[in-house]
């Protein structure tokens, strides 16, 4: 709008010193609209996502065209809820005509750059909370009166099988009203895709009509989501997520090795093994925090897993506020479990918080009783909802006290019940020791996340598992994670790394754990060489890094998710910062927002910065303006960053007649004063004088002045660099 807006102002500025000269009289000042008075609500002409998932990793690129139909810029949101999981990967604005693209650099490097943008006065970030296992990004760009702005978001996360199914989920929020909305989800995989449902759609059940799934061929599905117009709301507006659940065929194999152009992934999923009896400590926490409807959900939550326990499982319930009470640990039974359920009934919320004791009460348990002919994981699922208030605090010495306690290397699971809990902390213990940590959200079906948590667990088939590979067909510093605690029914064991050669002939891998039955083994010999997906599967990315090689960037995303749990999970400074190090080089090289990495939004190219002669880094550096915020406002918990933009400060120069100045007939003005101005006063320019104080005619200069006037605006406009006399 702004080169519209400048070539129609330019025209009458020159009819009008026309109508001077001649001697005829002049032209009333230009008129123009009025200000609104009700604001027309923006609209979004297209919003587009299209997702392509090769061998569960999935490249998501969201397209959004909105548009400012009213005669007052306006600022547009664009957001959008990511997966927490993912990694942005590229950020393009269209604005103005020029294109905003972006960049990753070291968050300490964007908080330099972000700072000296600052000090010029350009626009600073935003960034906003987290929603329920989604990281929120949003960019705020001014849109100008009936103009457009394009937002083009890819981001990659490879997804994770849970209860055996791969869930792919897609959050379609807009904010405005939408005319042409789609979601077109295209899943290739290497083997026979066996299961394919759609479990969520936007807009609820009304909109099940909208979606459409089919086969191209065996190893390929197509889901699209496509709503008729006349489905809409009346505000147009439609929110949701279209949640994708799919699954391949299976057998008890090795899995899946493929290679493609120097890297390789492979993918362990084994089925018809033989679950392993377990021993569960449930370690809930009875705080006076807890009270009310949360320890009513935890209790109706143990009332129902009590009831999913599996035949030969041993089980155990501790809680703990200031102190600890426990059940003790019972074989699994209709009599043990009409027991336990009598004790989570008398569970009262008081006290404060004493994680410490707990975790200490969970360790010292005698399990010496329960050791059979086979092996017995021991799972301990921890719930707190707030952070530790009693006996030992400190979060270093509760760390160090939970390592030196767990001698028996039980893999410790730690649930976060709603926002107070410390998740940085209950991560830590969590990666610390062999389990993970997750966030139960606190909401009407608290009890069904928590029962849907403990299921996953609920199986575990394999412990101790490790992967080696022939160092002669490998790079074995490459490779991803290759040592896993616990292999549980219905997940996925995945390990990525690069190969000595782009085709290796000679690559083997041996597989060993511990099982039901003791010593488990399986020997790799076969693997499958990928061919390149179909060029129609990706060229939807707009000015992204394209993953021809997609199994390159699986590897990079895998083995920067490896390297910062590894530093989370680190004792001691060097192993940490080692760690980081490695996860930085590889998201920069690769492109991904982190936590160690932040967004940085770059300005179109000036033509007129510099001289072509000049160093290109030097070059580069004065073209950049990051639009980042400072270290401890740049990212949430998974690195996304989101950024305000006004389009104005840097698509072009609008020219202000209030910053030009006639004081003489040799017309001196100031380049600074029409550089500093970004909005047009129109009745301003309508009303220029052009006689002197004696109100003798001087047009022949003034028109001269003006057109040297207009003649430098435009150069200003385009950004034409002329030389320096």
């Amino acid at each position: 709008m702004r080169h519209t807006l400048l070539s129609w102002i330019i025209p009458w500025s020159v009819v009008s010193i026309a109508w001077q000269v001649v001697g005829t009289p002049p032209l009333p000042p230009l008129s123009l609209p009025a200000t609104h008075h009700g604001a027309q609500d923006l609209e979004i002409l297209t919003y587009h996502i299209q997702s392509v998932v090769i061998s569960r990793y999935a490249v998501t690129t969201v397209t959004c065209r909105i548009r400012n139909p009213a005669l007052d810029a306006q600022e547009a949101s664009f957001g959008l809820l990511l997966p927490t999981n993912a990694f942005i990967s590229n950020l393009t604005i269209e604005a103005g005509g020029r294109n905003y693209t972006s960049l990753v650099r070291e968050k300490e490097e964007a908080r330099r750059t972000y700072e000296k943008a600052r000090s010029k006065g350009q626009n600073t970030a935003i960034v906003h909370q987290k929603e329920r296992e989604t990281t929120r990004f949003r960019v705020d760009v001014t849109v100008t009166e009936q103009d457009e702005v394009i937002f083009y978001l890819t981001y990659e996360e490879l997804l994770q099988r849970r209860l055996g199914v791969y869930s792919h989920k897609v959050n379609v929020h807009p904010g405005y009203p939408v005319r042409d909305l789609l979601v077109d989800i295209t899943i290739h995989e290497t083997r026979d895709i066996s299961v394919l449902k759609v479990k969520k759609v936007p807009g609820g059940h009304d909109f099940r009509d909208a979606v459409s799934e089919w086969r191209e061929g065996a190893k390929t599905a197509r889901v699209q989501y496509d709503p008729d117009p006349e489905m809409m709301p009346s505000d147009g507006v439609v929110h949701g997520q279209l949640e994708i659940h799919y699954d391949v065929e299976r057998s008890l194999d090795t899995g899946d090795v493929q290679i493609e152009e120097g890297y390789f992934v492979h993918f362990f999923a084994p089925v018809d093994l033989q679950y392993t009896p377990k021993h569960i400590t449930f370690l809930i926490d009875t705080s006076g925090s807890m009270e009310g409807r949360k320890i009513l959900q935890v209790k109706d939550a143990l009332r129902h897993i009590l009831t999913e326990l599996n035949a030969g499982d041993t089980f155990n319930i501790i809680h703990f506020s200031d102190g600890t009470d426990r059940l003790g640990t019972m074989r699994y039974s209709g009599t043990a479990v009409r027991k336990a359920k009598k004790f989570i009934n008398s569970l009262q919320a008081e006290g404060g918080t004493n994680i410490d004791l707990g975790l200490k009460d969970s360790f010292d348990q005698n399990l010496e009783h329960l050791v059979t002919g086979s092996v017995r994981p021991h799972i301990i699922i921890m719930l707190t909802d707030g952070q530790p208030t009693a006996g030992v605090t400190h979060a270093t010495n509760i760390l160090r006290n939970v390592r030196e306690r767990n001698k028996d290397k039980a893999a410790v699971f730690c649930l976060g019940f709603g926002r107070g809990a410390d998740m940085q902390l209950l991560e830590r213990i969590s990666l610390q020791n062999r389990g993970t940590s997750r966030k139960i959200y606190e909401d009407e079906d608290a009890a069904d996340q928590l029962k849907g948590f403990y299921e996953e667990l609920s199986m575990p088939i394999l412990l101790d598992v490790r992967f080696s590979y022939s160092d002669d067909a490998v790079v074995l510093d490459s490779v991803t994670n290759t040592h896993f605690y616990n292999y549980f029914h219905g997940t996925e064991l995945v390990v990525a790394g690069q190969t000595e050669a782009e085709q290796p002939s000679g690559l083997r891998a041996n597989i060993t754990g511990q099982g039901r039955n003791g010593q488990f083994f399986m020997g790799v010999t076969d693997w499958n060489t990928v061919l390149p997906p179909d060029h129609h599967l990706l060229d939807h990315l707009h000015l992204a890094p394209t993953p021809r090689n997609f199994i390159k960037r699986l590897w990079a995303f895998q083995k920067v998710k490896d390297l910062l749990s590894t530093e989370k999970a680190a004792k001691g400074n060097h192993e940490k910062e080692v760690a980081r190090k490695k996860a930085l080089r590889i998201a920069l090289e690769h492109h991904f927002v982190t936590p160690l990495t932040s967004l940085v939004v770059v300005q179109p190219d000036k033509e007129n910065c510099k001289d072509y002669e000049d160093d290109e880094e030097e070059e580069e550096a004065e073209d950049q303006h990051a639009l980042t915020p400072p270290e401890e406002e740049m990212t949430d918990g998974n690195g996304s960053v989101s950024v305000n933009l006004d389009p104005q400060d840097s698509v072009v120069r609008s020219f202000n007649p209030k910053s030009i100045q006639v004081l003489s007939d040799q017309g001196d003005y100031s380049d600074s004063d029409v550089e500093g101005f970004n909005d047009f006063n129109y009745m301003n320019f309508g009303s220029m004088s052009l006689a002197n104080d004696s109100g003798h005619s001087i047009f022949p200069s003034a028109m001269m002045l003006i057109l040297s006037i207009v003649f430098h605006t435009i150069v200003l406009a385009l950004g034409i660099h002329l030389p320096i006399k």
